[in-house]
């Protein structure tokens, strides 16, 4: 444990993660961080199971968000802190028992101004061949640099700034509904001239998709988000992705679609005859769903940004809107 404990809250948004949240909370009751130095808030996010009665169990504070989404989530959770760091998980994540050490450790150089850790696959006594999938092939990777790539970004499955710094920018964009933990990251790195840190012993175990409707969904929504930050971030001279890029991606995407199709068949054809595992045979299958779905939220935003010319249609939709399109009848 870090002998330097500055005050942090961790602020979990839920919705409807009664399957989840009562594992999550114990796990951040178990961190070696001292007790009187840290809170959890959970912010509720209008559930229909019982979520709150389960979290009500617990010794956390408790907030319900009347705005639906995880970036009006995340920002009451930040106006109730009053902690000098704000910590961020999910419902559906377990942390390590020294997560919140590790993650608080890179705050000693000040020129730091945000903090995320690995973000790793909950290991099921029993997988699906979804589960198998989402863990081998997640995108769920903080801190990545490389080719079309603008600046280092945190997923909130497992990342904290200064809670100063988040008022400071004006917390998540509420009007996002997906890919507003990017922009914020992106967003404080801009306006305030601090730097982000990844912190790998930092761990927490994300439970991935599960059912081929959540993976659908998953790809779909990055799909959207991915056009609409490409819309409001173009016209930065570094930034690496614009309309060409996009549409040359698309149609290798598109192009992808029918290989992606016969090898389902072939691995099928394998599978039968006993040469292949069912995993392996359903692989091209799951990436022909992920692909399809992904290009039909990027065709989406592009309607929506009007084909990345103009971010304001997309951010005022009525949240209620974009979220029943990009969660029909799932988890926000």
């Amino acid at each position: 444990m870090t002998s330097w404990t500055p005050s942090v809250s961790i602020v979990v948004p839920v919705y409807n993660g009664a399957e989840t949240v009562s594992a999550c909370l114990e796990s951040l009751l178990n961190q070696d961080y001292p007790a009187e130095a840290c809170e959890i808030i959970v912010v509720e996010n209008g559930s229909t199971d019982n979520t709150t009665q389960l979290v009500e169990k617990y010794p956390v504070r408790l907030f319900h968000s009347d705005a639906r989404g995880p970036a009006p989530a995340r920002n009451l959770g930040i106006a109730k802190s009053e902690a000098e760091i704000v910590a961020f998980t999910d419902a559906d994540c377990i942390a390590d028992p020294n997560w919140l050490s590790e993650l608080v450790k890179p705050y000693a150089d000040l020129e730091i101004g945000g903090v995320g850790g690995a973000i790793l696959a909950y290991q099921h006594t029993r997988r699906n061949v979804v589960e198998m999938f989402s863990d081998e092939y997640s995108p769920l990777t903080n801190f990545v640099k490389g080719e079309q790539v603008f600046l280092p970004d945190l997923y909130t499955a497992n990342a904290s700034y200064w809670r100063h710094l988040l008022n400071e920018i004006g917390g998540f964009n509420a009007n996002l509904v997906t890919g507003e933990d990017v922009d914020a990251a992106w967003r404080l790195q801009l306006q305030t001239g601090r730097k982000l840190r990844y912190a790998p012993e930092a761990i927490i175990h994300h439970h991935h998709r599960s059912t081929l409707k959540g993976l659908a969904r998953q790809y779909r929504q990055y799909g959207f988000g991915e056009i609409v930050l490409d819309t409001l971030y173009g016209h930065y001279p570094t930034y690496p992705r614009n309309l060409r890029f996009q549409a040359q991606r698309m149609l290798s995407q598109l192009a992808a679609l029918p290989r992606y199709a016969l090898s389902a068949g072939l691995r099928q054809f394998r599978l039968a005859t006993g040469r292949t595992t069912r995993y392996e045979a359903a692989v091209p299958l799951l990436w022909l769903l992920i692909e399809s779905n992904n290009l039909q939220g990027k065709l989406e935003g592009l309607i929506a940004t009007r084909l990345m010319t103009d971010a304001q249609p997309a951010l005022h939709t009525k949240a209620e809107v974009l979220i029943s399109r990009l969660f029909p009848s799932g988890k926000a």
